[in-house]
């Protein structure tokens, strides 16, 4: 039994390409203070995260001309400044912060610019990884083994292996059941079991299409939940996570699987969401330490499912 958590930091690469940031922060700080919060806790109770991180978030400053393959127009957002400028565009400060942490957390890649790898060429999908690879080795030393495509866009596997890659989270949608049912799944799970599958050369973990360490009847960012949930009192909503959090475990250890929880780090970033979060971590500490389970970051989930001879490689 094993649960990992991943969150993906993208700032105003995760909607570069629309143009449209109402759920962050103006200058990133509600977000950089919550990766403060969240890296102080994770130190506390000994619980490693699999960070998801754009490229040129490593990035100081920038000249705007990336000399890639992409499509017309799509670094036209992307502001060719500096951090002191435009804090939603470049983080370099982030990434040291969670490096200088004492807890193991890895640092994944979620490409160089959010590219949407569905929709994007071979070139361009491998001109992304090997830009976000360079400065994830300068920062750590090597290369990562793990990517988180944006928006759970499936990249063709030779690309990554190319790259070194050997993980990747991808999500499985639930939402087909009709919108009673899906607000039931939102507010009390059960958060679904998925268990790990080697692909074409590539590790996949499996996740639901929602964020599911935090919850969806709460603001997410600066945005506000959405209206159906409103009616709800906060701190029922907010118990109704911790819930459906400590039974996402439970369904881990009676099912002796997988559990991979993750959010965006915006969703993460008001003081509704933070209390079930917080508690669910400790939680998840407890249990860890009393051998029901395991906590793995996406990089030890790799090594284990590729060291399980049961495990045998599909589509390739």
């Amino acid at each position: 039994m094993a649960v990992t958590i991943s969150i993906e930091i993208e700032l105003g690469w995760g909607v570069h390409d629309v143009g449209e940031y109402p759920h962050l922060s103006d200058d990133g700080s509600a977000e950089r203070a919550c990766l403060g919060h969240l890296l102080d806790h994770c130190d506390s109770v000994d619980v490693p995260i699999s960070f998801d991180v754009v490229g040129h978030l490593f990035e100081p400053d920038c000249e705007r001309d990336h000399h890639g393959p992409h499509r017309e127009g799509w670094f036209q957002n992307d502001p060719g400044t500096a951090v002191a400028r435009d804090p939603l565009f470049y983080a370099p400060e982030m990434v040291r912060q969670i490096l200088e942490r004492p807890t193991g957390h890895e640092l994944c890649t979620h490409t160089y610019s959010h590219v949407i790898c569905g929709e994007a060429s071979p070139e361009t999908i491998a001109w992304e990884l090997e830009a976000a690879q360079s400065l994830i080795r300068s920062a750590t030393g090597s290369k990562t083994d793990s990517i988180v495509p944006p928006r759970h866009s499936r990249p063709p596997a030779e690309p990554l292996r190319e790259a070194g890659v050997e993980c990747m989270r991808m999500s499985r949608d639930t939402s087909g059941r009709g919108s009673v049912a899906r607000a039931k799944e939102l507010l009390y799970g059960p958060h679904p079991v998925f268990e790990p599958d080697l692909v074409d050369g590539v590790v996949e973990t499996y996740c639901t299409s929602y964020p599911s360490l935090t919850s969806s009847a709460l603001p997410s960012g600066q945005r506000p939940a959405p209206a159906p949930f409103r009616t709800l009192p906060v701190r029922l909503r907010q118990r109704l996570q911790r819930q459906y959090l400590s039974r996402a475990l439970d369904a881990a250890v009676e099912r002796e699987g997988d559990c991979h929880l993750w959010c965006h780090l915006y969703d993460l970033s008001n003081e509704a969401q933070w209390p079930a979060v917080r508690a669910f971590l400790a939680e998840l500490a407890t249990r860890r330490d009393r051998g029901e389970l395991e906590v793995r970051t996406m990089a030890e989930l790799n090594e284990a499912v590729r060291d399980d001879p049961k495990v045998v490689s599909t589509r390739g």
